[in-house]
């Protein structure tokens, strides 16, 4: 099994002329580093891995380097395809013959002998669950993830939460994300529908649907899970909808995500609010008040946002963050090592101050073809933010 992101390294090369994230800058500066100071009571740390689902990679090995980054928390993206290739006959059962959990197991028995905390992310519909006609809309190549279509009953996706629940709350597994990223077209189809002469946005509406059926699916196996939601990408389209690139290719912001989420008979329940607020530009206090993008440099506006609705106080879990050391089609922004570090520090100092942050989950561990935000380089040496991780991980 290898990671998603690196699956989707050949559609994103096909697609050179498209790119998923905008960016107000890119390429080396010099910016100077100092060290952080954890402060008592700051989030939780953790790092993804996505090597530990890659079938050539040793779930022991891989593992035994999470602990030795200090990381608390380890994401983990939980493939509702892969698990489940073909329908299962009971799909509230974790014991029905069509479930594929082998490899998940080895990963949650050998986080919790390590004394490490698994945060699952639920996502990916399989084939047999998909509405086929979420993909009607003519749409970029880098979107054409099969998995990325709605399901046709959101029910589906709460029963096989509920499998996972049933198979690892009695493990020790009790922190879930609802699906990953749906506010744009890679991990959810459609964004957008027709509605009169306008376009609307249909991914909410799609989504809180998912999210209330996972949700339930979730607590019924487990009371005492922590089940968050939103899990937004950062940026969105221009406009609404884009007129650059078809609909279907248009992705939703992640302040409009949280507002359509709010209207009368939607508002899913949810414990956490999850988002990716990856850097399009470098660290900075100055923001567009029409930015089309939560980055970490303005995520009081998605705090402000989430107050404004049924969400208001909601704690927020950062999920993804990560700075690459060199520029892919996928992370466009990027800095040389020693400013990676840089800016994982003041990362670090930013999430000290914001105490409505509980999780901060450096994505990820170590670089590969498609991304390079690891704490390891390529070829498996470290990087100089691996000592920075490091510290903050002991202070913490």
């Amino acid at each position: 099994m290898r990671s998603l992101r690196l699956r989707l390294a050949a559609a994103a090369v096909a697609a050179a002329g498209f790119v998923v994230a905008c960016s107000d800058d890119g390429g080396p500066t010099t910016t100077p580093s100092s060290t952080p100071t954890a402060v008592a009571g700051g989030p939780r740390l953790g790092v993804q891995d996505d090597r530990l689902l890659w079938a050539d990679q040793d779930v022991s090995q891989r593992l035994d380097k999470i602990k030795e980054t200090g990381a608390r928390v380890v994401r983990v993206d939980l493939h509702w395809d892969t698990v489940a290739p073909t329908r299962p006959a009971d799909a509230t059962d974790p014991a029905d013959p069509a479930y594929r959990w082998e490899r998940y197991d080895a990963i949650v028995d050998g986080a919790r002998a390590r004394g490490l905390t698994l945060d699952l992310v639920v996502f990916g519909t399989p084939a047999w669950a998909a509405d086929t006609s979420a993909d009607a809309q003519p749409r970029s190549p880098y979107y054409a993830t099969p998995f990325g279509a709605r399901p046709r009953d959101p029910r589906d996706a709460g029963d096989f939460a509920e499998a996972a629940a049933r198979r690892y709350a009695p493990k020790g597994v009790h922190m879930w994300e609802a699906w990953n990223e749906p506010n744009i077209p890679l991990f959810l189809r459609p964004q957008w529908r027709r509605e009169g002469g306008r376009w609307v946005p249909d991914s909410p509406r799609t989504y809180a649907a998912i999210l209330k059926a996972m949700y339930a699916g979730i607590k019924r196996a487990d009371p005492d899970a922590t089940v968050a939601g939103g899990v937004t990408a950062p940026a969105g389209s221009a406009s609404s909808p884009c007129k650059s690139v078809p609909p279907a290719n248009c992705r939703v912001t992640p302040q409009r995500f949280v507002d359509e989420l709010g209207r009368p008979g939607l508002r899913p329940p949810m414990d956490a609010y999850a988002h990716h607020p990856y850097p399009v530009r470098r660290q900075t206090d100055r923001n567009n008040p029409k930015a089309t993008y939560v980055d970490l440099y303005n995520l009081p506006v998605l705090f402000r946002h989430l107050d404004a609705g049924y969400l208001r106080g909601k704690p927020v879990w950062v999920t993804e963050f990560g700075v690459a050391t060199a520029q892919t089609l996928q992370q466009p922004y990027w800095r040389v090592p020693e400013e990676q570090k840089g800016q994982l520090e003041d990362a670090l100092r930013r999430m000290d101050t914001q105490k409505r942050v509980t999780l901060f989950v450096w994505y990820f561990m170590q670089d590969n073809d498609a991304w390079k935000s690891g704490l390891y380089n390529q070829d498996g040496s470290p990087k100089p933010a691996l000592d920075a991780f490091r510290a903050a991980a002991r202070g913490g």
